[in-house]
């Protein structure tokens, strides 16, 4: 039976990793580009690391297994589905493998807090409170059983540090990642396991907060410290690179390998852009008009002349001192992009967007409790609102802003599809790796795209390019090489084509008879306030609130 080895670098991209990859900078990665089966990995819709990490351990759509967002959306009026219930109760790939007496170790997968038995060891990732009386390992004792030298590594995978543009965030980062690397080689050589699991967060936090340094058209790219910080954001690829090629030595060449991203990245419009449009079409309305929803786009069109290329104000701007330029900047650019969601009227709002900004959903009257559009407008609505959204375009490129947008309906199917919402953005990607553009635009940030990466090594994979590849093909297509039945109810399928002929000779595709779901049970992990409020703080950072 194969082993598996699952490491995922949270938010790569091809854009980042071929050019590395040639230049001789990420020599394992450039190995599985020749001599292993890759290509792109389309996510999910929304390509949001939650709804994107649940498909992936599933094998399901969010329309069954009820992630959309990082929260539950707190004004969904559904009082007859319970949203816990259904979170809960749908099993992830370890689940099913200890089922079939296999055993697992997942280490920092996003979002898998609180930790529940397994056969094996848990280590729970991004999306684990950092409070002191958190229990964040399976078993509870997992730091007694590790020695000594390694006890200060059983703690949340991500830094401490504020997510900032700063150098002790990049050496907090390296000092995380060393300490992964003797935890990682530990678990690897010492504990019993089938199935390995494990991801990288690096690779999307540097994403976050150092892409407009790498993005030509941004004013950032051009800045004396731009140099420092794009070095800064490559070499976390580095040490992903590293310290993969250690893990699949110290896995044997027995093991297949596969190396996974939830999403992309790339150079997209920020959420605030989808607000101010929904407003200005007054699909969106505030409690009550705030100052810069009248005056902010011309102060943001003055600010940014001023920040790129108007001389007088630039140069009145440069005199500021430095921490008061980035003030200035951050506020103009957030305040006249739209007020917060906390002051949106829903009693009259027609539609109703999530905090991430690529979800709407219309405010129906009897779906929500201050539903304000009758049940036969919706559709009208909703091709009116497509219409409205897909027509923006970017003025110095003329690319729309807005790549897809996506009916709900159309894309989500289970139980838990009427949670999800009426319309789903996607936002257009301007970067262009090896380009350098003749105009800037300030108004790019890094964020995430639906163009994830797949690679995969071993015995019985077929090397090569493919295509068509999604996130909930991948439990089913482990499940395979690992010589498991598929559940019935798993919405991927077992990519075959990148699987060898003498593997599926000997092992067909075998479907199970039980869904992969538990029986109703009684719900845990409630959070305390404090807990909570970690969360929320580090959602806040990486601007997903």
């Amino acid at each position: 039976m194969n082993k598996v080895l699952l490491i995922g670098l949270d938010g790569a991209t091809f854009d980042v990793i071929r050019p590395l990859a040639e230049a001789g900078r990420l020599p394992h990665l450039n190995r599985l580009l020749h001599e292993g089966a890759w290509g792109t990995l389309n996510s999910t819709i929304p390509p949001i690391s939650p709804t994107a990490w649940t498909t992936i351990t599933t094998g399901k759509n969010p329309g069954q297994h009820s992630v959309y967002d990082f929260r539950k959306f707190a004004q969904v009026g559904v009082s007859d589905v319970d949203y816990q219930r259904l979170k809960n109760k749908h099993k992830r790939i370890w689940d099913l493998l200890g089922e079939a007496g296999l055993r697992s170790i997942v280490i920092d997968v996003p979002f898998t807090f609180p930790p529940t038995p397994l056969n094996g060891v848990m280590l729970t990732g991004y999306g684990t409170p950092r409070t002191p009386d958190t229990i964040f390992t399976y078993p509870s004792d997992l730091i007694e059983r590790v020695p000594q030298a390694l006890r200060p590594e059983i703690r949340v995978g991500i830094p401490t540090e504020r997510f900032d543009r700063s150098s002790a965030f990049v050496d907090e980062w390296t000092r995380v990642m060393n300490g992964r690397s003797r935890l990682l080689h530990h678990l690897i050589t010492n504990e019993p396991w089938d199935f390995f699991f494990h991801v990288f967060s690096i690779t999307d936090n540097m994403g976050h907060v150092f892409w407009t340094y790498i993005e030509p058209s941004h004013p950032n790219y051009h800045k004396p410290e731009a140099a420092a910080f794009r070095e800064a954001f490559f070499h976390a690829y580095e040490q992903c690179d590293t310290m993969l090629g250690d893990m699949m030595a110290w896995a044997g060449p027995d093991t297949t390998t596969i190396i996974i991203s939830d999403h992309g990245f790339g150079s997209i419009y920020p959420r605030q852009y989808l607000f101010r449009r929904l407003a200005e079409g007054g699909f969106l309305r505030y409690e009550s008009p705030p100052f810069f929803s009248i005056f902010g786009d011309r102060l943001m069109k003055l600010a940014m002349k001023a920040y790129t290329g108007l001389p007088l104000l630039r140069e009145r701007i440069k005199n500021l001192r430095p921490q008061n330029q980035a003030t200035l900047k951050k506020a103009l650019k957030q305040t006249s992009l739209m007020p917060s969601m906390q002051a949106v009227d829903y009693k009259r709002t027609p539609v109703l967007p999530s905090g991430f900004g690529v979800q709407l959903w219309v405010n129906e009257n009897g779906r929500f409790p201050s539903g304000t559009i009758p049940s036969q407008q919706v559709r009208p609505m909703l091709t009116k609102l497509r219409s409205y959204l897909l027509a923006d375009s970017e003025t110095n490129t003329g690319l729309p802003i807005l790549s897809q947008a996506f009916l709900g309906k159309e894309v989500y199917h289970g139980e838990a599809a009427r949670l999800g919402p009426d319309l789903i953005v996607a936002y257009q990607n301007f970067y262009r790796p090896g380009t350098q553009p003749a105009h800037r635009n300030p108004f790019l940030e890094g964020g995430h795209t639906p163009e994830g990466i797949f690679l995969a090594h071993g015995s019985a994979i077929e090397p090569g390019q493919y295509e068509n590849l999604e996130l909930a093909d991948l439990t089913p297509t482990m499940l395979h090489l690992m010589e498991q039945a598929v559940p019935p109810d798993v919405n991927g399928r077992v990519l075959t084509e990148l699987i060898t002929n003498t593997f599926l000779q000997k092992n067909a595709v075998k479907t199970g008879t039980e869904p992969a779901i538990f029986p109703d049970q009684e719900q845990t992990g409630a959070l305390t306030e404090k807990e909570e409020a970690e969360l929320e703080d580090q959602l806040r950072q990486l601007g997903y609130l």
